[in-house]
C-alpha cells in the first residue's frame, strides 16, 4: 500500500524547494526578491532542512521496525518513508489493519 501520489508531490516538492532555497544563495536571493524580502534567512532554512531530514530518517527507522513486526519488507517501507515521511507511516498502519 502506498500513500497517494499527491503526498509525494506536495511533500517532496516542498523538500526540493527548501533544499534549493537553503543551499543555493542565488535561488534564495531571487525568491526573496520576488517575495518582497519575506523569506527567512538561509541559515534558518538550513536548520529547517536539517531538522526535516532528521525527522524523515527517524520516521524511516520506525517504519522499518513496524514493517518487520508485521512481516513486511522493512527496506521498502524505510525507503518510501524516508522519501515521503508521515503519509507512508499512515499507509503502513492501514495496511497492517487491513491484512
Amino acid at each position: 500500500m502506498r500513500p497517494s501520489w499527491l503526498w509525494f508531490l506536495l511533500l517532496d516538492g516542498g523538500m526540493v524547494a527548501l533544499t534549493t532555497l537553503a543551499l543555493n544563495r542565488s535561488a534564495h536571493e531571487k525568491a526573496n526578491e520576488v517575495a518582497g524580502d519575506a523569506l527567512p534567512p538561509r541559515e534558518v532554512l538550513q536548520v529547517l532542512l536539517f531538522a526535516a531530514v532528521g525527522v524523515h530518517a527517524a520516521e524511516a527507522l520506525a517504519a522499518g521496525r513496524m514493517a518487520r513486526r508485521r512481516g513486511l519488507r522493512p527496506w521498502g517501507w524505510r525507503l518510501q518513508t524516508l522519501i515521503v515521511g508521515f503519509p507512508s507511516l499512515w499507509a503502513l498502519r492501514r495496511s497492517a489493519s487491513v491484512g
